[in-house]
């Protein structure tokens, strides 16, 4: 893969994740991020490159906490909206 197509790539498989995070939000839970890699396919530097992408300078965020079972876990509020408008998917975006 070139250096000119894994941006888009990536942003195709986070476009994956988002229905999973907008859905964790709605049940009020935090996301891990094993299951970040699940509903995306991406491996852990991949979906580590694909956050550093969507937060740019800001960014990525830290954990909120770790769970022995599931690992890092991060706020799905945090992490919608960048992930969203980094994938033009504007409908995340866009509050009620």
């Amino acid at each position: 893969m070139s250096k000119a197509t894994f941006p888009d790539k990536l942003r195709m498989q986070m476009r994956m994740a988002l229905p999973m995070i907008d859905k964790n939000i709605r049940c009020k839970a935090n996301t891990s991020r094993q299951s970040l890699m699940q509903a995306s396919g991406l491996n852990d530097n991949q979906l580590q490159a694909a956050l550093r992408m969507a937060y740019g300078e800001k960014g990525v965020p830290s954990p909120v906490y770790r769970s022995p079972t599931a690992g890092k876990m991060y706020d799905s509020v945090a992490l919608l909206k960048p992930i969203a408008k980094w994938c033009g998917m504007w409908a995340y975006v866009i509050e009620d």
